[in-house]
């Protein structure tokens, strides 16, 4: 294998996922320089009694100190609210240090691979698996003897510790942050019963959230009105659709299809991907106009200003739709994307190679992604990655969405970053220049299937991965 240090590399692509979290207060940090005692905190009306790790954090790492990074802004803000907690338990300080999205990667790349300055990294899943690839982080099964005999890897929901936490088969990192495409749609509209007296007329079937792509396109068409001038709202669908994320609209269609298979193949062009393109051309007749040049703030905007009927987006969408300005608050139900196939985002969180005090930043990491002490992330936006949390009720009841996101999580398949070391944002350029052409009229659904599948195998081929 022809070993591509990061360094040398184009960053990989940056994807803006969020979540949505529920209640809590947030303590304010503890300024002394020894570790004070917390008292055990309340999230949900839930006691987060398992904070000292079983039993295997016993303040015996007092006078140790550990350095994480991470990205500026919830991320950073998740990890120091645990990590106050964690230092009263294991008697060690906890550094986070973060850097702007922008910047972030390239700092880190360059502390993993020359400085070795941190302990621990969280960040989204393609760059950890980049990190692996290069021998930047250490295998998490090496540190069986000091982990928690309660940590219940099982726990960990399934499609997500795979995707999120191994490479080549072995474990990397733990999931932190899990992030999934859902259909966010007008739930009034959908249940008034005019409206659905209306669409029972003209169609001849009963209105209902779709749950195939045909049913999308059809449901689509109705709401849009340049198509039905009877119709209650401007356009039947939306979602981002510039450049950085329009490949996830088809991606969202393909079903079993993958774009990168497992052994690091382009597997692009064939007529599952086609079909999902002409999907994806369809819903094109019933969005803005202005579709290709909206982005995360722009798509977002139109939603909540009440202009379109569905919406596939991140979870982070339900903070702009609970704003107190949102026109459309309390009107917005929650289902898996048509064609039960959602492309995943998400972030993961992992022990570097050089690591001089590796079993305590192993523990930290533990730490953040065990089933009590994940609660504290998730009033950060940082939803929760094990499956028993959205099984405790005070959890699931306190967010509408999570019932969803469970299953959403449950059905994803593929990352929406092509998963390949070291060329992940070689690969996303690829994608999504192709998918711009597309949707901008300089190419058929044959030549873009034909020259992904052509560009991303000389990538591949280029990069020597094994």
């Amino acid at each position: 294998m022809k070993k591509i240090g990061l360094l040398c590399t184009v960053l990989l692509s940056l994807v803006v996922i969020s979540g949505c979290g529920g209640g809590g207060e947030t303590k304010e940090s503890a300024k002394s320089s020894e570790p004070v005692e917390l008292k055990t905190p309340e999230k949900f009306g839930i006691k987060l009694e398992n904070l000292d790790a079983s039993g295997t954090l016993e303040g015996q790492y007092k006078g140790k100190k550990i350095t994480v990074a991470t990205r500026t802004g919830d991320h950073e803000t998740a990890l120091k609210e645990a990590a106050k907690y964690f230092e009263a338990a294991s008697g060690a300080k906890v550094e986070v240090q973060s850097f702007p999205a922008g910047n972030d990667e390239e700092k880190i790349q360059l502390d993993l691979s020359t400085s070795h300055t941190f302990d621990a990294v969280l960040m989204p899943v393609a760059n950890i698996h980049s990190y692996a690839a290069s021998g930047y982080l250490k295998k998490l099964d090496d540190y069986k003897k000091v982990a928690d005999p309660e940590l219940d890897m099982d726990d960990f929901i399934p499609s997500i510790l795979d995707l999120y936490g191994k490479y080549d088969g072995k474990l990397y990192a733990f999931p932190y942050k899990p992030d999934t495409q859902m259909l966010f749609y007008r739930k009034d509209i959908f249940e008034d019963e005019k409206v659905k007296a209306a669409y029972k007329e003209k169609t001849g079937k009963d209105l209902a959230v779709p749950t195939t792509n045909e049913e999308m396109v059809e449901v689509a068409k109705y709401f849009t009105k340049a198509k039905n001038a009877d119709s209650p709202i401007d356009y039947g669908y939306i979602s981002m659709g510039s450049t950085t994320n329009s490949r996830a609209i088809w991606m969202n269609r393909e079903g079993e299809q993958t774009v990168i298979s497992k052994d690091n193949q382009a597997t692009v062009d064939n007529d599952g991907t086609k079909k999902a393109m002409e999907t994806m051309m369809e819903l094109k007749n019933y969005a803005p106009k202005e579709w290709t040049q909206l982005g995360w703030d722009e798509a977002n905007a139109m939603f909540v200003e009440g202009k379109a009927l569905m919406m596939e987006q991140w979870p982070g969408l339900i903070n702009s739709i609970n704003d107190d300005k949102s026109k459309i608050k309390d009107k917005v139900g929650f289902a898996v994307t048509p064609g039960s196939s959602p492309v995943l985002g998400g972030w993961s969180i992992a022990v570097t190679n050089h690591s001089e005090e590796d079993e305590l930043a192993y523990k930290f990491i533990e730490f953040v992604t065990s089933k009590d002490a994940e609660l504290l992330k998730v009033e950060h936006t940082m939803d929760p990655v094990r499956q028993s949390n959205y099984e405790r009720g005070e959890v699931m009841e306190s967010n509408p969405m999570y019932p969803v996101l469970l299953d959403s999580l449950t059905k994803g398949k593929q990352l929406v970053d092509a998963d390949v070391p070291y060329i992940s944002a070689q690969l996303n350029d690829i994608l999504e220049d192709e998918t711009q052409n597309l949707l901008n009229g300089k190419q058929d659904i044959d030549k873009t299937t034909a020259n992904m599948q052509k560009k991303l195998k000389k990538e591949i081929s280029n990069a020597e991965i094994e």
